[in-house]
């Protein structure tokens, strides 16, 4: 058994580029162009056009022009009775299998084995015995023995948004009644994490959760992370809510006679990008979009508490950091020779700073700062963090974390923000002792109890939806 895990563990340097092999294209008609040739005076348009557009974004709402203060705060008080009166569950993971890297790791890859989300508690040595079974079936998948691309027919439709700048991404759905693509009493938006996409194990998980609640689940893929190549240079960061907006936009339309209320879920990257989201809109959430609540994991509010995580701790920065770290490199190469006619020497980004990168921070630094138009990467991490906006959020929010987060210094999680602590949002916060980063598997639960439909994360933050949604009626 012990050696089953250590293996796991030496293994875990390819888990980020796992992830990010996980491009795939969905079994359901996409409708997406084929890529064609680009010369050289449309790439420098592009260039141009990326670095106007890296300055857009939707108007921060920190002076509440378009409702009065007061209008929020009312609606807040509401909000905070919602989210006050859920009590979170208690998270019971295996005493054998709580390490935060086994957590993290594993969540990745057997997430919906049997034994794996839930485990019936017989005898500790027993209980585990699924789980090593689990491991070994994708022992080649985490070695990278074998090929972890994958075709998906998990989704109903996939559809395809142009965006302003000449770009576009993805949306899958998962509906209540395919054929009448609908059917639910309301809308889930799903905003994956850094290298993720709609393929993932916890994206569906979430989809699945939604579902028995009766909602119809949308889950947006950024640029990128589709299976197809995007056309400009700009991906997508950790405060990206441009493509966001323009979704809401969209569905707001479709949205107007039947007022479904719509509802925003993520996690990781995405939980961050969820909360700047509903901060920066504040108001905007409920009267534009019809949000009614929102229900988040593995948030990390700001990249500034954190970013030492994964250069400080040794096992840190040679598991997950080298992974992420050759997984950006490759992006650099890609975007210089497609966009920039493979010039290293470009002054578009700093090219080489980023090639000889030996933390993440010089590449957010050569790459991610200027190619998105902030000063440095801390201007970065200062700029794309919700924490300095959560006062704003209009809507019942609940964000669940672990404090074994390897990811996230355990010394920070914002307790002060919580409503039950005289935060002034709706915003309740969870932070359980174990469960790495994205992991929460292994709970146990009672011999015949029954098995949920998806792993404890997601059906808690399902759950919390659904008491929002109920308070609505």
């Amino acid at each position: 058994m012990k050696s089953i895990f250590l293996s796991i563990i030496i293994s875990a340097h390819v888990l980020l580029s796992f992830e990010s092999s996980l491009a795939f294209t969905p079994n359901v008609n996409s409708g997406s162009k084929p890529l064609t040739g680009i010369c050289s005076s449309t790439k420098q348009n592009l260039v141009e056009e990326a670095r106007s557009q890296a300055k857009v974004s939707i108007p921060i709402s920190s002076d509440l022009s378009i409702v009065t203060e007061q209008r929020l705060r009312e609606n807040q008080k509401r909000g905070i009775h919602v989210s006050s009166s859920f009590i979170p569950k208690e998270y019971n993971p295996h005493p054998l299998l709580r390490n935060r890297h086994f957590q993290t790791i594993l969540g990745v890859f057997i997430r919906d084995h049997q034994g794996a989300a839930y485990i019936e508690k017989t005898n500790v040595i027993q209980e585990v015995l699924p789980v090593a079974k689990a491991v070994l079936d994708v022992l080649p998948a985490i070695t990278g023995a074998t090929s972890s691309e994958s075709d998906c027919d998990f989704w109903d439709k996939r559809e395809r948004f142009d965006t302003l700048d000449g770009d576009f991404f993805n949306v899958d759905y998962k509906f209540r009644d395919p054929v009448m693509e609908g059917g639910g009493e309301g809308m889930v938006i799903i905003i994956h994490g850094l290298e993720s996409n709609s393929n993932s194990s916890l994206c569906q998980n979430m989809a699945r959760a939604y579902g028995e609640n009766n909602m119809d689940v949308a889950c947006v893929n950024f640029r990128g992370c589709c299976g197809n190549p995007n056309d400009t240079l700009l991906q997508y960061h950790g405060g990206w809510t441009t493509d966001l907006i323009l979704f809401l936009d969209k569905w707001a339309e479709r949205n107007e006679e039947a007022q479904r209320p719509m509802y925003i879920t993520g996690f990781s990257l995405g939980a961050n990008v969820a909360m700047k989201l509903l901060g920066d809109l504040s108001m905007d959430a409920v009267d534009k979009y019809n949000i009614r609540g929102a229900a988040v994991s593995g948030a990390p509010f700001s990249l500034s508490f954190h970013w030492r995580q994964l250069i400080d701790d040794e096992f840190n920065r040679i598991v997950y950091a080298g992974s992420v770290l050759k997984s950006m490199k490759k992006k650099v190469e890609y975007i210089t020779d497609r966009f920039l006619d493979g010039n290293t020497e470009t002054d578009v980004f700093d090219y080489w700073k980023c090639m000889n990168a030996t933390t993440i921070a010089e590449i957010e630094d050569g790459m991610i700062a200027p190619l998105y138009g902030f000063t440095d990467r801390f201007d970065y991490y200062d700029k794309s963090a919700s924490l300095p906006v959560v006062d704003n959020i209009a809507v019942p929010t609940f964000v669940l974390n672990a404090a074994d987060d390897p990811f996230f210094n355990s010394d920070y999680f914002p307790w002060e923000k919580d409503c039950d602590a005289d935060g002034i949002a709706p915003l309740k916060l969870a932070r359980t002792e174990y469960g790495g980063h994205l992991g929460h598997l292994f709970h146990r639960i009672e011999e015949n109890e029954e098995i949920p439909i998806a792993s404890f994360a997601p059906m808690e933050l399902a759950r919390f939806l659904q008491h929002v949604h109920s308070s609505n009626q």
